[in-house]
């Protein structure tokens, strides 16, 4: 087992909520970094400490091999890297309070990287994603963060070979769901093909910003309805957005339902008028499109 430090200053929100760490293969000039690479040497049960604004949250355990998957579409980020990136399941554990950098630094100074350090002298965070550091300093945030060090390496540390490869055996099946995630892999390409490489509402057409939508949220989705065709509908991203947080809907006959909390003097603006229809909605939508309306009106 090793152990690892990730700074996720924008993006640990998203993260946590999807389970996973991602970071890009390149960047947009074509370069790569050895934090970025890290991820590739992620392996089950190695501890991931989560790094942001100061403060050392918690931690995660890794739950797969890294694996290519697309950069998900809920990282509201600049475009600064490639879309093709690695990522791993990971599940997080909170500290009960949050550990300050700057009141531990002295502690765990001297057992940092010469090379590499997740942290400079000034107790701030190096720019880069993913850091390896020693048992020592993982044994250190440990007890900081009130965990029993002995009790973590029982729980995660203790596979044999063969368990280990049972256990990644059993993991291959929601890898290949991960990688399926919102705007990813096949189930990007079947709600592209099914809605003909236009936006159901706006009819927009330019693929590059279409955004394969969950219905049921990948989150809340069991297995089977993250795959399926019908709970995804092709939206541009005004639409996408407004939907995402249940401020619209749409009613079995495809006309749009508006929040009560979004004013006609805003989504008009948006340049929406309240008319909107999707006119090609399945069986299979409409049974999905029921729990999202129910949402929006308890919203």
């Amino acid at each position: 087992m090793k152990y690892y430090w990730v700074n996720q200053g924008k993006t640990y929100k998203e993260e946590k909520e999807g389970k996973y760490l991602w970071a890009p293969v390149k960047n947009n000039k074509e370069q790569t970094f050895f934090h970025w690479n890290n991820m590739t040497k992620l392996k089950p049960n190695d501890i991931v400490f989560n790094y942001r604004k100061g403060f050392i949250i918690g931690y995660c355990q890794i739950k797969s091999h890294y694996f290519l998957a697309s950069q998900p579409e809920e990282f509201n980020v600049d475009a600064e890297w490639e879309n093709e990136g690695y990522m791993v399941d990971a599940d997080y554990v909170l500290f009960s309070s949050p550990l300050n950098v700057k009141n531990i630094y002295k502690k765990i100074k001297d057992h940092l990287p010469e090379k590499y350090s997740p942290l400079n002298s000034k107790t701030e965070a190096n720019q880069g994603y993913l850091y390896e550091i020693n048992e020592k300093i993982a044994f250190l945030l440990f007890n900081f963060g009130k965990i029993k060090y002995k009790v973590v390496e029982k729980e995660f540390g203790n596979l044999s070979e063969e368990e280990t490869l049972d256990y990644q055996l059993q993991e291959t099946s929601r890898i290949n769901l991960t990688t399926s995630r919102i705007g990813q892999g096949k189930f990007r390409q079947k709600i592209l093909k099914k809605w003909n490489y236009k936006c159901a509402v706006s009819k927009v057409s330019v693929k590059e910003i279409l955004i394969a939508s969950h219905i049921i949220p990948w989150r809340e989705a069991n297995n089977f309805e993250r795959l399926d065709v019908n709970n995804g509908i092709l939206l541009s991203p005004v639409y996408d957005a407004l939907f995402d947080k249940h401020l619209i809907s749409f009613k079995d006959d495809g006309t749009i339902v508006i929040s009560k909390h979004l004013k006609e003097s805003e989504y008009s603006k948006l340049g929406i008028t309240g008319n909107e229809k999707i006119l090609e909605l399945t069986p299979g939508n409409r049974k999905y499109l029921k729990s999202h309306r129910n949402k929006l009106y308890k919203i």
